[in-house]
């Protein structure tokens, strides 16, 4: 069975029908704030600020992910 994919006009629609619309806004508010906060952090190699939020946020589900694998195996930090 071939691939098929999605793109275009027909993918905007489909995650329109996919996504709560309110959520949707209230996530592109709190984006557009934190990209604002995000722009005063330099960090030497001119990064920009959406990359460095999705580093961020990459850290911060790694970290929230390994403190859930320590607390199932009933890990304590000292």
């Amino acid at each position: 069975m071939a691939k098929v994919y999605t793109y275009g006009k027909e993918l905007v629609a489909e995650v329109e029908n996919n996504i709560d619309e309110y959520i949707f806004f209230e996530f592109l508010v709190a984006y557009r704030k934190l990209i604002e906060q995000v722009s005063n952090v330099n960090d030497g190699m001119g990064t920009k600020p959406h990359a460095l939020l999705m580093d961020y946020l990459s850290f911060k589900l790694i970290e929230e992910r390994d403190e859930h694998f320590k607390n199932q195996m009933g890990v304590q930090d000292d």
